[in-house]
């Protein structure tokens, strides 16, 4: 189990699109004593949900692929936060302050039992719950996120792009550039990957 403390927790889930697309509310002044700063949930930030589920610890991982500042006293009915192409879909009726809100696309989890740890990107069978906590992930608990089998994975290359729309090609290079920084064996690799990521940028936008 990664450790973590209060300092690290970012907000809470709000809401759900899909079953791996979650909106977080982020943590305001009035919410907890030390807010998050803005980089604590930035574009690319990685983060995690713990859950006992089935007597076991499930840990959820996730990445902030999208933000929207809130201002309900503007007109609005409340927030909404979906992927870009479909910014109608998130309408939650009980936000009635300025807020920050996040969209949170699901990786995979690390499933933990008799001091095991398995590593899954894929599409976890379990859903998130309304007022789970979000933890901020560091660089390091991101790296170990990605080594299965002693190598660095992005099984879940195509649920990311699925979920962030157009921004998903930018967050998977941004993954990927600090990916190459701390597994420096493995840039051969992952640059493989960022070229075909390249080509279908170059290719799309023609």
């Amino acid at each position: 189990m990664i450790n973590k403390g209060t300092d690290r927790e970012i907000g809470k889930i709000l809401e759900s699109n899909s079953q791996i697309d979650y909106i977080c509310e982020i943590y305001g002044k009035n919410d907890v004593e030390y807010p998050p700063s803005h980089s604590d949930y930035k574009f690319g930030q990685f983060v995690s949900i713990e859950k006992r589920i089935e007597n076991k610890q499930i840990e959820f991982v996730g990445v902030i692929y999208n933000s929207q500042i809130v201002d309900p006293e503007q007109g609005r009915s409340g927030p909404k936060l979906s992927r870009p192409e479909e910014q109608n879909m998130f309408y939650p009726s009980y936000v009635d302050e300025k807020k920050t809100i996040v969209g949170i696309a699901l990786l995979g989890y690390i499933e933990s039992s008799d001091e095991r740890k398995r590593k899954r990107h894929c599409i976890p069978p379990w859903t998130l719950e309304v007022d789970d906590i979000v933890v901020k992930l560091n660089e390091e608990e991101m790296v170990f996120f990605h080594e299965i089998e002693d190598e660095i994975k992005l099984g879940y290359y195509q649920n990311l792009l699925g979920v962030a729309g157009q921004f998903g090609k930018d967050l998977l290079s941004i993954i990927i550039t600090r990916l190459k920084e701390k597994r420096p064996k493995e840039r051969r690799s992952l640059s493989l990957i960022e070229k075909n990521l390249e080509y279908k940028k170059m290719t799309e936008g023609m």
